[in-house]
This record gives C-alpha cells, sequence and structure tokens, in this order.
C-alpha cells in the first residue's frame, strides 16, 4: 500500500467520524500489515523528545530499519506480537510529588504510534472543544485564553484526577473503545499494550492490571477517550443549567444611581456628586447572586478540570 494510499484511508476515517460522531469503525488492524503504516509512524515520533531514549531491552527507534517492518507485519499477521515490558524511572513533578515515566523499547514505540495514528483520526474529530489536553493544535495557553473568557465569575473550583493514568480501568477503556470500534484484533492489541507491565527500579517486573503508562505514544489519546465521558457529561449540565439572559439589577447599585441622579439634578456641590458617583462605581451593576441567571463553564487540560461554579462543582464530584 503506496503512503498516499494509506493516508488517504486514514482521512477516510477522519471524514467519516466527522460526519457521524456514532459512527462504528472495522477493519482497522488490517492497516497493520501496511509497511507504510510503521514509516508514516517512526517519521512522526522520530523528532519527539525521548525518541532515541531506549526500553528494558536496549533498543531504540535508533535501530529502526526494514528488517523491524518485516517482524511486525508477520507478528501482526498471527497476532504473535506481544509488546516488551517497559523501563521506568520517577521524575519529579513541580508539586514536589514524583511521576513514573515509562519507556517503550524501539519497536514498540512504533506500534503505540500506529495505534495514536488511527485513533486520532477516530476520536480527535468527535472530541470536546472544550479539552485542551495533547491534542493537535490545542495547548495549554489555549485553556487559559478560554477561562479567561468566563466574564463576571464568581467561583472557579480546579480539579485535578489524582493518579489518573496510573487508574485507568482496562475494563471501563475496552468498554468505550467498543463503542466506536467493531474490530476485536484491534481492542486485543490495545490490551496488549496497556498489561505490558514494566521494570521497577528493582529491575522487578510489575504486570499492569489497572493503568495507562505515561511515556506510551498512544496514553494521551487513550486517556482523552477515557476522560471524554467527563467532558459529555459536564457539557450535558452545561445545558440544563444554563438560565436567564440577564442578570437582575443590583439594588444598592440602583440607589446609588438614584442618588447620584437627584444629587446631579439638584445641582448638589461637585464634591459630593464626585463622592456618589464614586460610589456607584464601586458597586456592581448587576446581582451576581441572582437565582434566576445562571452559567456553568468548564475547562479540561488532560487530567486538569475547571468547573466555574460551586454548586455545578459539588455535583460533578458526587
Amino acid at each position: 500500500m503506496e503512503q498516499s494510499k494509506l493516508v488517504e484511508r486514514l482521512e477516510g476515517y477522519r471524514r467519516r467520524n466527522s460526519a457521524n460522531h456514532c459512527y462504528v469503525n472495522r477493519d482497522l488492524y488490517r492497516l497493520f500489515y501496511s509497511r507504510d503504516l510503521y514509516i508514516i509512524a517512526y517519521n512522526s515520533v522520530k523528532s519527539n523528545d525521548g525518541a532515541e531514549t531506549s526500553g528494558a531491552d536496549g533498543t531504540s527507534l535508533h535501530g529502526f530499519c526494514e528488517e523491524w517492518i518485516t517482524e511486525l507485519i508477520s507478528s501482526m499477521r498471527d497476532e504473535s506480537y506481544q509488546p516488551q515490558p517497559n523501563r521506568t524511572t520517577m521524575i519529579p513533578k513541580k508539586n514536589g510529588k514524583m511521576r513514573k515515566l515509562s519507556f517503550p523499547n524501539g519497536k514498540d514505540k512504533l506500534v503505540q504510534e500506529a495505534i495514536r495514528l488511527i485513533l486520532e483520526c477516530i476520536y480527535e474529530p468527535t472530541f470536546s472543544n472544550l479539552s485542551y489536553g495533547f491534542r493537535p493544535k490545542r495547548s495549554t495557553q489555549g485553556a487559559i485564553a478560554e477561562a479567561e473568557t468566563w466574564k463576571g465569575t464568581i467561583w472557579f473550583i480546579e480539579g485535578d484526577i489524582s493518579a489518573c493514568f496510573d487508574e485507568i480501568d482496562h475494563r471501563i477503556l475496552e468498554t468505550i473503545l467498543l463503542e466506536r470500534i467493531n474490530d476485536e484484533r484491534f481492542i486485543r492489541l490495545i490490551n496488549k499494550i496497556l498489561k505490558a507491565g514494566y521494570f521497577d527500579l528493582q529491575h522487578t517486573l510489575q504486570r499492569t492490571k489497572t493503568g495507562n503508562a505515561q511515556g506510551s505514544c498512544c496514553s494521551p489519546i487513550l486517556c482523552n477517550i477515557y476522560l471524554d465521558k467527563l467532558d459529555s457529561f459536564i457539557e450535558n449540565i452545561i445545558k440544563t443549567d444554563t438560565i436567564g439572559v440577564y442578570r437582575r439589577q443590583n439594588s444598592d447599585y440602583a440607589k446609588a444611581r438614584y442618588q447620584y441622579r437627584k444629587a446631579v439634578s439638584n445641582g448638589s456641590d461637585t464634591n459630593s456628586i464626585k463622592q456618589l458617583k464614586c460610589a456607584m462605581g464601586n458597586l456592581p451593576s448587576s446581582d451576581r447572586y441572582d437565582p434566576n441567571f445562571r452559567r456553568v463553564r468548564y475547562v479540561r487540560y488532560a487530567d486538569d478540570c475547571a468547573p466555574r461554579r460551586r454548586v455545578q462543582a459539588t455535583r460533578i464530584v458526587a
């Protein structure tokens, strides 16, 4: 399969999923029989940070060659492909805690990136516009810019899903994938990646029953697929809990404005008028606590999210 044909096939999946957000995708696994898929995957990740980092067996993308592709295609055809356990290390986070980072070997990186390319064609067209983490042409700056448009905000609730990558339930993730993917071999391949395990700092093999290894090429999009259910849930809250067109007028502001206008009309002294105008300017013109006006805002970057109102945030957590 020529690269142009493969790219067109991948774009075909993207178009169909853009047109129909409930489209069920089939015959994905056969894409792994194409040499071009691995070449595209290699070109996609070869310049990334960590591309040359070796896995537990000492191999990295530096060893990429035609022989690798031949071996991978052969193992994909009879489903004998088995990803190797990852090498892991601990790196410090900004909050002083430590984060586990995984390093797959060279061949596994190729397969993981190929999976990511396919999943991106399926899910990227349907992800929430309020999700900014690990997505093309989206960033933390975009998430911040979104939050800065929230005028008149009273409550900000920051949510950080504790150990999100480590606690992803494989069965739930598989159930979510099966809603849009009807290809048992492709689902089995993803499960192999998830359950590959890792060598801890004592070089002891640890099997993974839950979690999504940070450092895997496909882990960010799998996390977004998992958390897209959260995005949809909150978007439904936004639709049902948005009420009112305008906030009612602040009664204290109305009184201050009346006194100011009366002073102007009666020709009061300049200092009195200035004081009344200043007092009026220090008050909000609308009632921020109007029960008949409600707006819910939300933005998510990876496993960090920010619902805007306290009541709605409480409902989300519950």
